[in-house]
Protein backbone atom coordinates (compact mmCIF):
# COMPACT_ATOMS: atom_id res chain seq x y z
CA UNK A 1 0.00 0.00 0.00
CA UNK A 2 1.09 3.58 -0.72
CA UNK A 3 1.97 5.97 2.06
CA UNK A 4 -0.60 8.60 3.07
CA UNK A 5 0.59 11.98 4.36
CA UNK A 6 -1.74 14.14 6.49
CA UNK A 7 -0.53 17.70 7.04
CA UNK A 8 -1.45 20.42 9.49
CA UNK A 9 -1.46 24.03 8.19
CA UNK A 10 -0.62 26.74 10.75
CA UNK A 11 3.07 26.84 11.70
CA UNK A 12 3.53 23.63 9.74
CA UNK A 13 3.26 24.84 6.14
CA UNK A 14 3.56 28.58 6.84
CA UNK A 15 4.31 30.89 9.77
CA UNK A 16 1.07 32.00 11.39
CA UNK A 17 2.67 35.22 12.66
CA UNK A 18 3.24 36.26 9.06
CA UNK A 19 -0.45 37.20 8.86
CA UNK A 20 -0.60 40.97 9.09
CA UNK A 21 -2.48 42.19 12.16
CA UNK A 22 -3.94 44.93 9.98
CA UNK A 23 -5.79 42.33 7.88
CA UNK A 24 -7.79 41.03 10.88
CA UNK A 25 -7.75 44.04 13.22
CA UNK A 26 -11.39 45.02 12.46
CA UNK A 27 -12.50 41.67 13.93
CA UNK A 28 -10.76 42.35 17.23
CA UNK A 29 -11.89 45.97 17.31
CA UNK A 30 -15.51 44.85 17.00
CA UNK A 31 -15.13 42.02 19.54
CA UNK A 32 -13.33 43.97 22.27
CA UNK A 33 -16.42 45.87 23.55
CA UNK A 34 -18.11 42.52 24.28
CA UNK A 35 -15.14 41.49 26.37
CA UNK A 36 -15.07 44.80 28.24
CA UNK A 37 -18.77 44.43 28.99
CA UNK A 38 -18.20 41.09 30.68
CA UNK A 39 -14.64 41.21 32.01
CA UNK A 40 -13.88 44.90 32.41
CA UNK A 41 -11.05 46.85 30.82
CA UNK A 42 -8.21 45.48 32.93
CA UNK A 43 -8.84 41.80 32.25
CA UNK A 44 -9.76 42.53 28.63
CA UNK A 45 -6.36 44.14 28.17
CA UNK A 46 -4.92 40.75 29.13
CA UNK A 47 -7.31 38.66 27.03
CA UNK A 48 -6.93 40.51 23.72
CA UNK A 49 -3.15 39.88 23.35
CA UNK A 50 -3.79 36.21 24.08
CA UNK A 51 -6.39 36.10 21.30
CA UNK A 52 -3.70 37.37 18.93
CA UNK A 53 -1.24 34.75 20.13
CA UNK A 54 -3.24 31.57 20.84
CA UNK A 55 -6.11 29.65 19.17
CA UNK A 56 -9.50 31.15 19.96
CA UNK A 57 -10.90 28.02 21.60
CA UNK A 58 -7.93 27.82 24.00
CA UNK A 59 -8.47 31.41 25.16
CA UNK A 60 -12.26 31.01 25.23
CA UNK A 61 -11.97 27.97 27.50
CA UNK A 62 -9.44 29.68 29.75
CA UNK A 63 -11.70 32.68 30.40
CA UNK A 64 -15.03 30.87 30.11
CA UNK A 65 -16.44 32.83 27.19
CA UNK A 66 -20.21 32.45 27.02
CA UNK A 67 -22.23 31.21 24.03
CA UNK A 68 -22.96 34.75 22.85
CA UNK A 69 -19.29 35.72 22.80
CA UNK A 70 -18.35 32.55 20.95
CA UNK A 71 -21.12 33.05 18.40
CA UNK A 72 -20.28 36.73 17.88
CA UNK A 73 -16.59 36.03 17.33
CA UNK A 74 -17.49 33.30 14.86
CA UNK A 75 -19.84 35.71 13.06
CA UNK A 76 -17.13 38.36 12.81
CA UNK A 77 -14.55 35.84 11.58
CA UNK A 78 -16.92 34.31 9.03
CA UNK A 79 -18.22 37.59 7.59
CA UNK A 80 -14.91 39.45 7.36
CA UNK A 81 -13.41 39.87 3.89
CA UNK A 82 -9.79 38.73 4.05
CA UNK A 83 -6.93 40.17 2.06
CA UNK A 84 -3.99 38.07 3.16
CA UNK A 85 -0.44 38.23 1.87
CA UNK A 86 1.20 35.05 3.15
CA UNK A 87 3.55 32.45 1.71
CA UNK A 88 4.47 28.83 2.46
CA UNK A 89 7.79 28.06 4.10
CA UNK A 90 10.64 28.25 1.59
CA UNK A 91 11.11 24.47 1.56
CA UNK A 92 7.44 23.77 0.73
CA UNK A 93 8.56 22.69 -2.74
CA UNK A 94 9.84 19.49 -1.12
CA UNK A 95 6.26 18.63 -0.18
CA UNK A 96 4.97 19.32 -3.68
CA UNK A 97 7.52 16.86 -5.05
CA UNK A 98 6.57 13.98 -2.75
CA UNK A 99 4.92 11.18 -4.80
CA UNK A 100 2.33 10.28 -2.17
CA UNK A 101 -1.30 11.08 -1.52
CA UNK A 102 -1.50 14.20 0.64
CA UNK A 103 -4.38 15.45 2.79
CA UNK A 104 -4.64 18.75 4.66
CA UNK A 105 -6.39 18.85 8.07
CA UNK A 106 -6.48 22.22 9.79
CA UNK A 107 -8.20 23.62 12.87
CA UNK A 108 -9.81 27.05 12.98
CA UNK A 109 -12.75 29.00 11.56
CA UNK A 110 -13.75 27.74 8.11
CA UNK A 111 -13.69 31.03 6.21
CA UNK A 112 -10.36 32.13 7.66
CA UNK A 113 -8.71 28.77 7.07
CA UNK A 114 -9.94 28.70 3.47
CA UNK A 115 -8.65 32.27 3.02
CA UNK A 116 -5.22 31.15 4.23
CA UNK A 117 -5.19 28.20 1.85
CA UNK A 118 -6.23 30.42 -1.05
CA UNK A 119 -3.59 33.05 -0.29
CA UNK A 120 -0.89 30.40 0.08
CA UNK A 121 -1.86 28.90 -3.28
CA UNK A 122 -1.55 25.32 -2.01
CA UNK A 123 -5.05 23.91 -2.56
CA UNK A 124 -4.09 21.88 -5.61
CA UNK A 125 -1.32 20.09 -3.71
CA UNK A 126 -3.82 18.13 -1.59
CA UNK A 127 -6.25 15.39 -2.56
CA UNK A 128 -8.62 16.45 0.22
CA UNK A 129 -8.91 19.32 2.70
CA UNK A 130 -10.68 19.09 6.05
CA UNK A 131 -11.45 22.01 8.37
CA UNK A 132 -11.82 21.21 12.07
CA UNK A 133 -14.13 24.14 12.83
CA UNK A 134 -13.60 25.01 16.49
CA UNK A 135 -17.15 26.22 17.14
CA UNK A 136 -19.07 23.67 15.09
CA UNK A 137 -21.75 21.90 17.17
CA UNK A 138 -20.81 18.74 15.25
CA UNK A 139 -17.09 19.08 15.86
CA UNK A 140 -15.20 15.78 16.01
CA UNK A 141 -11.73 17.32 16.37
CA UNK A 142 -8.70 16.19 14.41
CA UNK A 143 -8.75 12.74 15.95
CA UNK A 144 -12.27 12.14 14.62
CA UNK A 145 -11.26 13.45 11.20
CA UNK A 146 -8.24 11.16 11.14
CA UNK A 147 -10.48 8.21 12.01
CA UNK A 148 -12.82 9.08 9.14
CA UNK A 149 -9.89 9.29 6.74
CA UNK A 150 -8.61 5.91 7.91
CA UNK A 151 -12.03 4.30 7.46
CA UNK A 152 -12.30 5.78 3.98
CA UNK A 153 -8.75 4.97 2.86
CA UNK A 154 -8.34 1.65 4.73
CA UNK A 155 -4.57 2.16 5.02
CA UNK A 156 -2.18 0.32 7.27
CA UNK A 157 -1.59 2.68 10.21
CA UNK A 158 2.19 2.30 9.78
CA UNK A 159 1.88 3.89 6.33
CA UNK A 160 -0.08 6.93 7.52
CA UNK A 161 2.02 9.92 8.58
CA UNK A 162 0.69 12.86 10.59
CA UNK A 163 2.88 15.92 9.96
CA UNK A 164 2.35 18.95 12.17
CA UNK A 165 3.72 21.21 14.88
CA UNK A 166 1.19 20.97 17.72
CA UNK A 167 1.92 18.33 20.39
CA UNK A 168 -1.56 18.64 21.90
CA UNK A 169 -3.51 18.52 18.65
CA UNK A 170 -2.57 16.53 15.52
CA UNK A 171 0.51 14.86 17.03
CA UNK A 172 -1.33 13.56 20.09
CA UNK A 173 -4.33 12.45 18.01
CA UNK A 174 -2.14 10.63 15.51
CA UNK A 175 -0.06 9.00 18.23
CA UNK A 176 -3.16 7.73 20.05
CA UNK A 177 -4.43 6.21 16.79
CA UNK A 178 -1.16 4.37 16.22
CA UNK A 179 -0.12 6.49 13.24
CA UNK A 180 3.38 7.71 12.41
CA UNK A 181 3.81 11.22 13.79
CA UNK A 182 6.31 13.76 12.49
CA UNK A 183 6.73 16.98 14.45
CA UNK A 184 7.63 20.07 12.42
CA UNK A 185 9.90 22.20 14.61
CA UNK A 186 10.54 25.31 12.53
CA UNK A 187 11.11 27.47 15.60
CA UNK A 188 13.19 25.19 17.79
CA UNK A 189 10.33 23.49 19.66
CA UNK A 190 11.37 20.58 21.88
CA UNK A 191 10.43 17.16 20.57
CA UNK A 192 7.07 16.00 21.87
CA UNK A 193 6.57 12.61 23.46
CA UNK A 194 3.81 12.15 20.86
CA UNK A 195 6.26 12.53 17.97
CA UNK A 196 8.04 9.57 16.42
CA UNK A 197 10.20 11.98 14.43
CA UNK A 198 11.08 15.67 14.71
CA UNK A 199 12.23 17.73 11.74
CA UNK A 200 13.18 21.36 11.17
CA UNK A 201 13.36 21.15 7.37
CA UNK A 202 11.06 19.36 4.95
CA UNK A 203 14.11 17.81 3.26
CA UNK A 204 14.31 15.60 6.36
CA UNK A 205 11.03 14.00 5.25
CA UNK A 206 12.82 12.33 2.36
CA UNK A 207 14.86 10.07 4.63
CA UNK A 208 11.87 9.25 6.85
CA UNK A 209 9.58 8.34 3.96
CA UNK A 210 12.02 6.42 1.76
Amino acid sequence: MEKLLIFDLDDTLFETKSISKKSVKPIFDAFEPLLINKFGTVLTSQIVPELWKYPFDVVADKYNFDAHQNAEFARLINTHEYDLNIHPFEDFNVITSLPYEKILVTTGFSKLQHAKIHSLGIKEQFHEIYIDDILSPERIYKKGIFQRILMKRKRNSKLVYIIGDNPNSELKAGFELGLQTIQVSKFGQEKSRYAHYCISNFNDLLAILK
